[in-house]
């Protein structure tokens, strides 16, 4: 559906053929990131092929036990299987060992410089911790060094403390503390202004409000932070379903209301036609008589359904998995302006080194037996997955603005879709791609 996720590239170069398959299933649909189970499983089965001098999966055995990924952070046991695949010719082992030698030998200098009080070095030395890079991970002492550059008012520091007590990095969370450290920088610090953004969007250490929510990221967009541009998008978009959800529940409880009325009316009207007492109860008693002989006969006539009703009345799946732009498990749908508006939750999907979350919009309309989707994808928030160690130190929350997938709407698509003998609906998508949806 969405063009920019490269996933089979990313896994191939890093988990091998052989785990490939198992993975690109797990992410196609609604995937978290990579838990610690499926980092676990992965591990498990490139060992075994480590172990039959496979270099690639030697380097990958590396790799996890460089990052910590399905098991604690073992820097000698990452050195042994690199030397392992780089002793069979492994380019990017024999890179692997050359950095990670570099930088210890760079976290030396920079624990001496930390030591003599170089607030900057004290914020490198405390990232070099919490990434495991040079060092052992150590979270307890990340949160320490990073802690002694906040205290002195290193504005970059005291943000990426709130940031590791916000997320729980390096130890518990504390979004009390959190809170406070943004709040002290909040001025003139973009990502300060972006996590704000976040705990009142979530409701994390202060009470959930989308508006003050919006006005944090506004303010982090404004000043050049990217990523806020998808969560200001996705807080309107949650705005705008939540104003259409509440309309259409007045506007039937008023229809409800208005029938009523019109019912107890009727009853009156006819009670007043009925002024003598022995005829009212002769009439009592002849439509008691009728309405026994008809109820035996007739059932309540169902609800007629619109097309658009019918189609949001049923659950609509493509390969056993909801369809994000029909009404399904996946979507929320309301009426607006004779359209059907659906916003799906919040998706997860793997691009290169990033994980990727994501929504789908769409507006729904139905003529002569055609239902027509309009739908786009909005891209919330991208996220690094892997600790990127290509530079030595580029480990500044600053480059989380440097993303090649933005954050935002994607193109639109179009789908023509119409009832086949099935139950089920055959699509056309873009006018090129078939598509053939099951419904139940």
């Amino acid at each position: 559906m969405m063009q920019f996720w490269k996933t089979e590239k990313y896994l191939r170069a890093r988990a091998g053929a052989g785990i490939l398959a198992a993975v690109v299933l797990l992410f196609l649909y609604q995937a978290p990131a990579i838990s610690a189970q499926m980092w676990a499983e992965l591990l498990e089965e490139q060992i075994e092929q480590a172990n039959g001098g496979d270099a690639d999966a030697q380097y990958g055995v590396g790799i996890k036990y460089l990052n910590g990924q399905g098991v604690h952070q073992n820097r000698k046991e990452a050195t042994r299987w690199l030397e392992k695949a780089a002793a069979s010719g492994h380019e990017g082992a024999k890179d692997k060992l050359q950095r990670m030698q570099d930088q210890e030998e760079q976290f030396e200098k920079l624990l001496s410089q930390a030591e003599g009080g170089d607030l900057e070095a004290q914020y490198q030395t405390g990232i070099m911790y919490l990434k495991g890079k040079g060092v052992e991970m150590n979270g307890r002492k990340a949160r320490l060094w990073v802690g002694k550059a906040a205290d002195k008012g290193n504005p970059k520091a005291i943000t990426r403390l709130g940031k590791m007590y916000y997320k729980g990095e390096g130890g518990e969370e504390d979004y009390k503390s959190a809170l406070k450290l943004f709040n002290s920088v909040s001025d003139d610090n973009v990502l300060a202004q972006y996590y704000l953004g976040d705990m009142y969007a979530e409701g994390n250490g202060v009470s959930r409000n989308y508006t003050t929510a919006i006005s944090w990221y506004k303010k982090a967009a404004d000043g050049g932070f990217g990523r806020a541009s998808g969560k200001i998008i996705n807080m309107e978009e949650e705005l705008r379903m939540e104003k259409r959800r509440k309309k259409n529940a007045a506007q039937k409880e008023e229809s409800n209301k208005a029938a009523a009325q019109l019912a107890m009316k009727s009853r009156q009207a006819k009670i007043e036609k009925q002024a003598n007492a022995a005829q009212l109860a002769a009439d009592r008693k002849a439509a008691a008589q009728r309405k026994k002989k008809v109820a035996a006969k007739t059932k309540k006539a169902p609800k007629q359904l619109t097309p658009l009703e019918k189609l949001a009345s049923r659950q609509w799946m493509r390969k056993k998995k909801p369809v994000e732009y029909l009404p399904s498990k996946a979507t929320e749908c309301e009426m607006e302006n004779g359209k059907l508006v659906c916003f799906s939750g919040l998706m997860t999907r793997v691009s290169g080194s990033n994980t990727v979350h994501y929504r789908v919009k769409s507006e729904v309309t139905a003529a002569r037996g055609v239902f027509y989707a309009t739908y786009r994808s909005l891209v919330v928030d991208v996220v690094s997955i892997e600790n990127d160690d290509a530079e030595l130190l580029a480990y500044n929350d600053e480059k989380e603005q440097g993303f090649h997938i933005k954050t935002g709407w994607t193109q639109d698509h179009k789908v023509e879709c119409k009832l086949n003998a099935g139950g089920g609906l055959d699509c056309i998508k873009d006018k090129t791609h078939k598509i053939v949806i099951a419904g139940k």
